[in-house]
Formats: C-alpha cells, sequence, structure tokens
C-alpha cells in the first residue's frame, strides 16, 4: 500500500459491523508498524460512539474525527495537523458539507437528512448521530444539479428517515415537493427512494413518484418484524396484516414496483410463535429483496435491557430459515424477469469475456439499487461503444440467485 494517510471510515451500528470495523484498524496498526510514513485516521460512527477507548487502546491511530470532524480532515492532512481534540456531540443543524470527489461510478448517493427522532428501541443511531435534521429544500436541490454536471446519471435519495424530510425545519413533510423538483436535468435519468418508514407511504408519495418519470418504482421500506408484540417492543409501530395490506396497495397502484425491506430475527422475547408470524409475513409479502439481520444488543438503547434474551444458537438457526425462504422468494421473482429487455446502467468494463472476443460489462438493471441487490452483467461486440455511465437496453437471459447475466440488445435507453 502506497498510502502515507490511511482513512477508515467506520460503523457503530451493530457488532459485526463494529468489529469489522475494529479488524480493520488492528490490521492497519500492524502495516504502520512496518512503515513509519503511514498515518491512521479513523472518523465515522465508530470514533463518534467510542472516540475515547479507541484512542487508548490502539494508540496507533493518529487522528480520531468523529461525525462533526470528519470533513475538516483534507484541511488538517494538508496542514499535517493531526491532533485529537475529542468527539464532540451532534451537530443540531444539518452540516453543511464540502464539495465532494466523487468516484468514477456514475451514481451517487444524495443524503437529505441526517439523524433520527424515531428512538427505535434497538437502535443507536440517535445516540451517535443525533435528531433528525434536515438539509434546506434549496440545497439538495442544488447539490442534485452539482451531481448532474458531474455526469452522475442516478442519484439515491438516502437519510435515516428519508420520508420525514423537511419536518425540523417546515413543520410538514416536504419531501413529494422535492421530489416534483428535481427534474430538468442533463445526465440523470434515475432518482430512487432508500429508506422510507411505512407510515410515510401515501398517495402523495405515489402521485409524486407517477409524476417524475425519472424516479424509479422501487421503494426501500424498513419494517423490523411482523408480531405486533415485538414491534410494539421494538418502540415501532402496526403489525404484519398493515404491512401486508400496504404493499398490496402498492402492488395495485404501480404494478411493476419493486420492495425492498429489512427485519430483525431474535429480538429479545421473540417466541416461536412470534418468529413463525414473520415467517408467514415474509412469505405472502414476496419481497424482492430483503436484508435478515441478526438482534445484536447495542449499549445505551432500551432494548439491551429487556428481559427474555433469545440463544444465539437459536438466532442463528431462525436467521438461516428466513434466509432459505427469502433466496427461495427472490429467486422466483427474479426469474420472472429473464427472457426480457430491460435498462441497465453500466457501471464498469471488464475486458474480454473468457474463451471470446465479446466485451463484458458490469452494471445494473433498473431494479437493482447500488450495492445491495448484486448485478447485472452482460456481453456485447467489442465494437458495440458502450462505455460506462450509458445506460443500455439489455436482453436478460439468466439469473444465477444473486447476479443477472444478458446482452446488449440495442442503442442506450431511458
Amino acid at each position: 500500500m502506497d498510502a502515507d494517510y490511511i482513512i477508515v471510515n467506520t460503523c457503530g451500528f451493530i457488532e459485526a459491523a463494529k468489529q469489522e470495523s475494529i479488524n480493520t484498524i488492528l490490521e492497519l496498526a500492524e502495516l504502520k508498524n512496518r512503515s513509519d510514513r503511514k498515518k491512521i485516521i479513523v472518523t465515522g460512527c465508530l470514533a463518534q460512539r467510542y472516540y475515547n477507548e479507541l484512542a487508548k487502546e490502539i494508540p496507533e491511530i493518529d487522528l480520531i474525527a468523529g461525525i462533526s470532524k470528519e470533513f475538516n480532515i483534507a484541511g488538517m492532512i494538508k496542514k499535517d495537523n493531526l491532533r485529537n481534540g475529542g468527539a464532540t456531540a451532534p451537530p443540531k443543524d444539518f452540516v453543511s458539507y464540502p464539495e465532494r470527489v466523487l468516484s468514477d461510478l456514475p451514481y451517487a448517493y444524495l443524503q437529505v437528512a441526517d439523524g433520527c427522532d424515531n428512538r427505535c428501541s434497538y437502535c443507536a443511531i440517535p445516540t451517535i448521530r443525533g435528531t433528525f435534521r434536515s438539509k434546506p429544500i434549496e440545497k439538495v436541490i442544488e447539490e442534485a444539479f452539482w451531481l448532474d454536471e458531474q455526469g452522475i446519471k442516478e442519484i439515491n435519495l438516502i437519510a435515516q428517515d428519508t420520508g420525514r424530510y423537511g419536518y425540523d425545519l417546515y413543520g410538514r413533510s416536504r419531501f413529494t415537493e422535492l421530489l416534483g423538483s428535481l427534474t430538468g436535468f442533463k445526465n440523470i435519468e434515475w432518482i430512487r427512494l432508500l429508506y422510507l418508514q411505512p407510515h410515510f407511504i401515501n398517495d402523495e408519495l405515489i402521485d409524486a413518484m407517477k409524476g417524475n418519470e425519472l424516479v424509479l418504482p422501487y421503494l426501500d421500506i424498513p419494517i423490523q418484524h411482523a408480531s405486533p408484540k415485538i414491534l410494539r417492543a421494538m418502540g415501532r409501530h402496526g403489525a404484519g396484516s398493515d404491512y401486508l395490506a400496504l404493499i398490496a396497495w402498492l402492488r395495485r397502484v404501480i404494478s411493476n414496483i419493486v420492495l425492498r425491506t429489512s427485519i430483525i430475527v431474535g429480538f429479545p422475547g421473540e417466541t416461536a410463535a412470534d418468529f413463525n408470524e414473520l415467517v408467514q409475513f415474509v412469505e405472502k409479502a414476496e419481497f424482492d429483496y430483503l436484508g435478515i439481520f441478526e438482534y445484536s444488543p447495542e449499549e445505551g438503547t432500551k432494548a439491551a435491557a429487556l428481559p427474555g434474551r433469545v440463544s444465539g444458537k437459536t438466532v442463528k438457526e431462525r436467521y438461516h430459515q428466513l434466509t432459505a425462504l427469502q433466496d427461495s422468494i427472490s429467486r422466483q421473482r427474479n426469474e420472472n424477469r429473464t427472457g426480457k429487455v430491460c435498462n441497465v446502467l453500466i457501471e464498469r468494463a471488464t475486458g474480454l469475456k473468457d474463451g471470446s472476443k465479446e466485451s463484458l460489462f458490469e452494471g445494473r438493471a433498473w431494479w437493482q439499487a447500488p450495492e445491495v441487490d448484486g448485478y447485472t452483467y452482460i456481453t456485447g461486440d467489442s465494437q458495440c461503444g458502450i462505455k460506462p455511465g450509458q445506460i443500455v437496453k439489455t436482453q436478460v437471459d439468466e439469473f444465477d440467485g444473486c447476479d443477472f447475466h444478458g446482452r446488449i440488445a440495442g442503442g442506450p435507453g431511458k
């Protein structure tokens, strides 16, 4: 590794992610011990939450920057002034981010808000990232047009609670108004909505999605469980029957909608009956994509003190049972997409296909969100002229259980 400065952007949300972050830091500390030139900078949620512990236990770290200071790192490097000043409390207003440097990928995340007011009993995000605070609407629109000028083809609107956007600044949600304003771009062709809580899915949102041809029929709706008892213990609302009604309605009003959600297994007090209710819900809901998480007791959360802890063995058994069920559902839903032509955003040209003169491309169909929903691998004539950043019509031939495989079916799509 030739870099002089190594920045680790950490997660402090669940135990597995925390451990991965710590292991990465320790590996880099060993690397640093073999090269005095290298400096290690740790930022992100783990740095915010466990500043003192990291500073004490891993002295090889040169700078620990909490979330309020992460955008000052470049300036400190430039001045060679890597001095720890402690992790301050999360900001009360949306931090004004400097202009960012983009990767060479044709998509970008556009954060509309930070923090959360929901206070789910299992979640440490409000402790780490603070209360919910929106980016002013004119700033969001300005950033979207800046991304457009950089040649970005897809923007993914994100927050811990995207549908609440604007409540803190304007006294009401302005998310649908924001969607209506995200038009008139030169390059952006796809807008994807991620992490909308169920109670913000309504007629107004659907009308806004239908009213902007750039907004993809894709929703990421965190549900977490189906048992009313477990949902109440989680500090959440509703029940599996409510969510099934919502899903049925969404599929009526947007026939080709793609739905992703996340659930937690092994929450304290989850009985066999509660788990079976969750299994039946997943069977009936038939989500396109489902993230399954094993419950992790997080320091400082209400759920960490709840009785009825589920054994680790049982949690893993339930995780694997649900994973197998969802794999079967996802395979069926995705195999139904084979044999059809769709639009794919090309991310990379990966060279020639083995044993042929055809070019191989890696991209994502419109129903695949970045980083979580797999890829679509496409072959085309080596003279086809396709380049990363283009959206092209693709004949989908195969689904292998994770990714799609197909071939170029025409020129640029929409």
